[in-house]
């Protein structure tokens, strides 16, 4: 095995999204990196994905908005419809409102800024095999570079962004990071981006991204209708991973029939791929190692979004990456900082959607309807409980949801024990320790309440 005898300070395996803002943002600061990715570099960014993105991640970084290529269309917000398409709740926030990108020419963008910050070694087509340790501590990556040949490329700190199958988590000797993502908490995705004549298909709600609940055309996940100009779309379906086999036949019979109403059209991209619909992983770090993005499930539970997560799991990574070089420890102690900003971030947010995810995946359609045309469940209440943690209903209001719920009492019940146990679980996350000592405490009481809405989960399919 080819030896490669520099040590670099960061590693980062997979160019993505997450990636490249991580290698862009660690040699800004100084530091040596490499980046590797298994995809050819033209290759990079060519990904299954809705291609949503809000604005604020770019103010956030304090980097340049999509424009030209790269941009498709702009977008005011997301809607949430009811199986029979007669309600949507309105989640537009300044992170749902921003632009549908085109995402080879967004990833090249990102990836060749990272490049121009001066990265030191870029690999591409080089697929990352194994960890390599130095006692209990990951000090680097066993690789199959482009030419077949097998190496290793040694760092102080790795930084892995190598999506949902990363091979390199499943490898890890950890006990705080969880290798394996259960079948439960991801759904199995097919999409198609659909070019056609305007004048043949008007698209519905164009400044919208539209997610539409139905059990029985989406079972446990979703359709989506994502406007790309005023003559494509980008559209698929989402389901339980049990239904392999038979994602593509639901995509085509509830999804293609259902919104391509012409016989003029031509399928720009079609493709099909697995999300997680959960909160990030309990520890996104250990010695030596830090996961981003897809690696880390670190994807909006409700929508499926990973774009701005990823970023700000890169941008975070790199700054828990600065700081640890500088001390030169790079122990799990001093990446802990990388921890506390996700979960207090958009993990906070993702676990509450993670628990309102749950609870939708075992309604009927009917209940579905029901809930969400009687304002059950507002859009103004997910949002504010899952970005706030904070949300406490009037007296008038809740006398309100109690009349118009009364033909569905066990209804109104379990959604008012899911919005407490929201509440409960976003605080909890905002809680979370700065310090590794109390994490399994933490770490008890999150599960704790998560045993809370399975229980209710459980009796709701018993009175069913």
């Amino acid at each position: 095995m080819e030896n490669l005898n520099k040590t670099f300070d960061v590693i980062v395996v997979g160019a993505g999204t997450g990636g490249s803002i991580a290698a862009r943002f660690t040699t800004e600061k100084g530091l040596s990196v490499c980046l590797i990715d298994s995809k050819e570099k033209k290759e990079i960014g060519n990904k299954i994905c809705g291609d949503a993105v809000g604005t604020d991640i770019f103010d956030f970084l304090n980097i340049k908005h999509p424009r030209d290529d790269e941009l498709s269309c702009k977008i005011k917000g997301a809607k949430l419809y009811t199986p029979n398409l007669k309600k949507c709740i309105d989640l537009t926030d300044p992170r749902q409102a921003g632009y549908i990108v085109n995402r080879v020419e967004f990833g090249q963008r990102l990836l060749n800024e990272a490049l121009d910050a001066g990265i030191e070694h870029f690999y591409d087509k080089t697929m990352a095999l194994d960890l390599i340790y130095d006692q209990n501590t990951v000090s680097g990556v066993k690789v199959k570079l482009s030419n077949g040949e097998k190496a290793e490329l040694h760092s102080k700190l790795l930084i892995d962004a190598s999506g949902y199958y990363s091979p390199l988590r499943k490898k890890l000797k950890s006990t705080l990071v969880e290798k394996e993502v259960l079948k439960e908490d991801s759904i199995l995705c097919y999409r198609e981006i659909v070019k056609f004549s305007p004048q043949d298909i008007k698209i519905n709600d164009p400044d919208y991204i539209s997610i539409i609940l139905n059990q029985e055309k989406a079972p446990g996940g979703y359709i989506w209708y994502f406007p790309k100009n005023e003559s494509s779309l980008n559209i698929g379906l989402g389901a339980f991973m049990d239904l392999k086999g038979k994602v593509k036949e639901l995509y085509q019979q509830n999804v293609f029939k259902e919104f391509i109403k012409t016989s003029k059209y031509k399928i720009l991209s079609s493709g099909g791929g697995v999300v997680s619909i959960r909160r990030p992983l309990w520890s996104c770090t250990d010695n030596g190692i830090m996961f981003v993005g897809d690696a880390a499930c670190q994807v909006n539970p409700l929508h499926g979004g990973g774009i701005d997560p990823s970023m700000r799991g890169g941008f975070f990574a790199a700054n828990t990456a600065l700081n640890a070089i500088e001390k030169g420890d790079y122990s799990v102690d001093t990446l802990w900082n990388y921890n506390y900003e996700v979960m207090t971030s958009f993990g906070a947010e993702f676990a509450s959607l993670d628990l309102l995810r749950m609870t939708l995946q075992i309604l009927s359609n009917e209940d579905l309807n029901f809930a969400l045309q009687q304002d059950l469940l507002s859009g103004e209440e997910i949002l504010e409980i899952s970005s706030t943690g904070e949300f406490e209903l009037p007296l008038i209001s809740l006398v309100s949801k109690a009349i118009k719920g009364i033909s569905k009492p066990n209804l109104l019940l379990d959604l008012n024990y899911l919005r407490i146990r929201m509440n409960e679980i976003s605080r909890h996350y905002k809680n979370f320790p700065l310090t590794i000592e109390k994490f399994e405490e933490w770490k008890s009481r999150a599960i704790q309440v998560y045993d809370k809405i399975l229980r209710m989960l459980i009796n709701a399919k018993k009175v069913k």
